[in-house]
């Protein structure tokens, strides 16, 4: 099986070089009593991050849940395609649709129920942002890997009426520039003011775009990122988990990507 970030080989769809740049964006724990008459309490977990979703949950290969299994699952963020509420076991629950349709991997369709779950609307707007970190991620390790394939596309989830996804901020509508009148009348109403003597005023610095804020930002998020990754490199090679060409490797791979 080939990973379907980096394309190399791999267990799973995600590597395990990959998943050494995980960061876990949002995950939950909870319990849910399953059955009719005798109800068994059965312990959930999903987790988001930058690159996967994973955890413990029903399973089953077809949208109403029949035959599903209670299971551990870990699939590529970018193919969740559906975030949906439905009737499972005659209660409504969150259902995940998850599809793969390319590489070199088997495609499959598979649905995850979360019976019992109740933070359905801050889980679906952490699947939505997290997909955006996704692909950026992903389009970093392929260009450090010489993989061109240009911009990773962000896939659209659909999502039933019932869930709020939270909409981007619109920018601030800028002021309408003064008309050329009131320019003029303020021109011509300064000519009458009598000038005043007052020592020059410093210079004012120039404020720093929204675009440069936003740059420096992600940068810094960029090298406390690494540094962790670096931090961990260090134990494992001091607990000879790694041997010193090991961890000078993974090291370059870290400044490549970096």
């Amino acid at each position: 099986m080939k990973c379907l970030i980096c394309s190399g080989d791999s267990a799973g769809e995600v590597c395990n070089k990959c998943i050494r740049l995980e960061k876990i964006l949002y995950q939950k724990e909870w319990s849910y009593k399953e059955g009719m008459f005798i109800k068994k309490s059965e312990d959930y977990r999903i987790a988001i991050s930058n690159m996967r979703i994973s955890g413990r949950v029903a399973i089953c290969d077809n949208p109403k849940g029949l035959n599903s299994r209670l299971d551990n699952m870990s699939h590529y963020l970018m193919n969740v395609k559906e975030c949906t509420q439905v009737s499972y076991q005659g209660k409504k629950t969150l259902m995940i649709g998850i599809e793969n349709s390319t590489g070199e991997n088997a495609k499959y369709s598979r649905y995850c129920f979360l019976p019992g779950f109740d933070d359905v609307e801050q889980l679906v707007n952490a699947i939505f942002d997290a997909k955006k970190k996704a692909a950026s991620l992903t389009e970093r390790i392929r260009q450090s890997n010489g993989i061109s394939t240009g911009a990773v596309e962000v896939t659209p989830t659909q999502t039933s009426a019932d869930i709020k996804v939270s909409a981007p901020v619109a920018a601030p509508t800028p002021a309408p520039a003064a008309s050329t009148t009131s320019s003029a009348a303020a021109a011509a109403a300064a000519k009458t003011v009598a000038p005043v003597s007052r020592p020059a005023a410093a210079p004012a610095l120039a404020a720093p775009s929204t675009y440069d804020t936003v740059a420096l930002s992600g940068i810094a998020t960029d090298i406390s990122e690494f540094e962790t990754k670096i931090k961990k490199l260090k134990v494992l090679r001091d607990n000879g988990i790694l041997s010193e060409e090991e961890y000078l490797e993974e090291k370059k791979k870290l400044v490549n990507i970096f």
